[in-house]
């Protein structure tokens, strides 16, 4: 018994405690406006006798709590607005983030998709060095390249001697597993570098470039060439 006794007052003062302040300014409101039309019925014979500048003395006096109750609660109203108003727009702030970080998300994604497209469309070239030749009394070093990977054309080849660059020779398109030879004028400089860069058009229209370093070495079993290719850039 005690129990429930003690429940229905907790659930009581659960309920007045989770009136707003709107439902206890109406209800005060009323009993206050009520309570004055009561106390001036009562007063009647007094009021009625009571000049124009007393009257407005009296309402002010009577209803003036009243309108201050109301502009209080009028700017606290506005304060719990403004306070909505403010969270709806840091809602609506961060689901622009999320979608700005969604949208670069999948700009990245597409580039990277883009990326890998064009990687997959390189074309994988081979140098291999076929020892040297002699034509019409010069000495040429042979080579071949061969293409293990994508079609490509505009295939050139151009030699560089110490930063100074010769004259490129242009090869035909580069199918897969084509092998195309050309001849580069005789390398006789003991242990020097050269580079050779294979320049080239893919499918999708792009020019892309591979090197390869090569180095001229002279031992117990002669002259040799050592081809070794870059690493292509990302």
């Amino acid at each position: 018994m005690l129990r429930r006794y003690r429940e229905y007052w907790i659930d009581q003062a659960e309920w007045w405690c989770s009136r707003t302040l709107e439902w206890w300014a109406k209800r005060l409101t009323a009993f206050y406006f009520g309570g004055a039309i009561i106390v001036m019925g009562a007063k009647f014979d007094d009021l009625i006798i009571l000049k124009l500048n007393e009257m407005g003395d009296l309402a002010a006096g009577v209803f003036g709590p009243l309108a201050f109750l109301w502009l209080v609660l009028g700017y606290i109203q506005q304060g719990r607005e403004l306070r909505i108003s403010s969270e709806a727009l840091r809602m609506q702030a961060d689901e622009l983030k999320a979608s700005v970080q969604q949208q670069t998300a999948l700009v990245e994604a597409q580039q990277d998709s883009l990326r890998n497209y064009e990687r997959s469309l390189e074309p994988l070239l081979v140098l291999k060095y076929q020892g040297s030749k002699e034509i019409e009394g010069e000495f040429y070093e042979q080579f071949s390249l061969i293409n293990v990977g994508p079609y490509c054309e505009d295939v050139s080849v151009k030699l560089s001697v110490d930063g100074v660059e010769k004259y490129p020779i242009a090869l035909e398109p580069l199918f897969r597993e084509v092998e195309r030879g050309f001849y580069l004028p005789d390398m006789d400089s003991n242990y020097q570098k050269y580079e050779l860069e294979i320049f080239y058009k893919k499918i999708s229209g792009r020019d892309n470039t591979q090197i390869f370093d090569l180095t001229m070495y002279h031992d117990e079993d002669g002259p040799g060439l050592r081809v070794k290719k870059r690493p292509m850039k990302a």
